[in-house]
C-alpha cells in the first residue's frame, strides 16, 4: 500500500493554492495525493468558473513537478431532498466536472455517496433505495466511462441521517456491497471510511473481508465513535489492528489514503507541514505492522 493524503490536509484558500498544497506534501513525504475537488466547489473558486480546466491543469504540472500521483478523487454530495431545478443542474454539472477533472489528472477512482431517503427500511426500501441510485447515477457512470474513471460507492453512517430518516443507505456493509454488485459494472467498487464504520459500530475486519476485491480506495480517519472528526490514527478510538490485518489478509491493492484535514489545517499554517509529517509517520508506522503493540 501507498501512504497517500487527501489534499484537503492543507486547504485553506486563498492563502493556500492547491499547487501550494501539493508542494508542501510531497516534501513532506506523500507521493500519492487524493485530488480533494470537493472542497473548491465554491463561489468564486477557479474549480467551479469557466476556466476550471486551466486550473485543474495546473494542479497537474505541479504534482509532475514533484514526483507526485493522484490516487482518487471526491465526487460533490447531491442533496435528495433539493427540487429546485436550478441548483440541481447546478450539483449535477459540478458532478460530472468533479469526474472530467479526475480523468484529466489520471485518477484511478472518485469517491461517491449514495443517495439515501426516509422510508420503512425493509426490504422493499431498501430495494427502491438500490434503483433510485443505479438510475442516479447512471449518467454520471457513462462520463466515467469516457474519462476512464471508476466510482467507489463510499460507505456512510446512520449518524448522518436527520429528522424521520433514522438511517443512512449504504451505511452496513451488505447494503454498500449489494448496491454495487447491482451495477455489474468494472468501473463501480467501494471506498472504505473507517471514520464512518467506527461511527456506525461495525466490525471493520469483518466488514473488510467480506467486501474483499470490491474494495478499490479508502478514507483513513480516526474518532471517538460520536462524531466524524477526521483525525490522525490513535487520536480516537478505531480498531487499527483489525482494520490492518483485513486490508492485508483480502490482499487490498489500493492506497492508504488519509482523510484527516481537521488533524491539520485547523492549526497555524506554520506548523502544518509537521502535523502533516507526524501523519506520514504514523502510516508508515502501521504500514511496517508495528500496530501490533498499540493499545487504544
Amino acid at each position: 500500500m501507498r501512504i497517500s493524503t487527501s489534499c484537503a490536509v492543507m486547504w485553506d484558500p486563498p492563502h493556500v493554492s492547491m499547487e501550494q498544497a501539493v508542494k508542501r506534501l510531497a516534501a513532506v513525504g506523500f507521493q500519492v495525493l487524493d485530488f480533494n475537488i470537493q472542497d473548491w466547489l465554491f463561489d468564486g473558486s477557479p474549480a467551479v468558473g469557466d476556466d476550471w480546466q486551466r486550473w485543474v491543469r495546473r494542479a497537474g504540472k505541479a504534482a509532475r513537478d514533484v514526483g507526485v500521483v493522484f490516487n482518487q478523487a471526491h465526487m460533490p454530495l447531491a442533496d435528495p431532498r433539493e427540487t429546485k431545478t436550478r441548483k440541481r443542474r447546478l450539483e449535477n454539472e459540478l458532478a460530472h466536472r468533479s469526474i472530467e477533472a479526475a480523468g484529466m489528472l489520471g485518477v484511478p477512482w472518485i469517491a461517491c455517496h449514495a443517495l439515501s431517503f426516509a422510508g420503512a427500511w425493509d426490504q422493499g426500501h431498501l430495494d427502491e433505495l438500490r434503483e433510485r441510485n443505479l438510475e442516479y447515477f447512471a449518467p454520471f457512470l457513462k462520463t466515467a466511462e469516457k474519462a476512464g474513471v471508476g466510482l467507489a460507492m463510499e460507505n456512510l453512517a446512520d449518524a448522518f441521517s436527520e429528522g424521520a430518516r433514522s438511517r443512512t443507505y449504504t451505511a452496513t456493509p451488505g447494503e454498500l456491497i449489494d448496491l454495487v454488485d447491482a451495477f455489474d459494472h468494472p468501473l463501480v467498487g467501494i471506498l472504505w471510511d473507517t471514520g464512518h464504520a467506527h461511527l456506525q459500530g461495525l466490525d471493520q475486519g469483518q466488514a473488510l473481508r467480506a467486501i474483499g476485491s470490491r474494495l478499490k480506495g479508502t478514507h483513513i480517519a480516526d474518532n471517538d465513535g460520536r462524531w466524524d472528526q477526521h483525525l490522525m490514527p490513535f487520536l480516537g478510538k478505531v480498531d487499527w489492528k483489525a482494520v490492518m490485518e483485513a486490508l492485508w489478509a483480502i490482499d487490498y491493492a489500493g492506497d492508504f489514503t488519509y482523510e484527516i484535514h481537521n488533524y491539520v489545517r485547523h492549526l497555524p499554517d506554520p506548523l502544518r507541514d509537521g502535523a502533516a509529517r507526524v501523519a506520514f509517520e504514523t502510516a508508515e508506522w502501521l504500514l511496517a505492522g508495528k500496530w501490533e503493540k498499540t493499545k487504544n
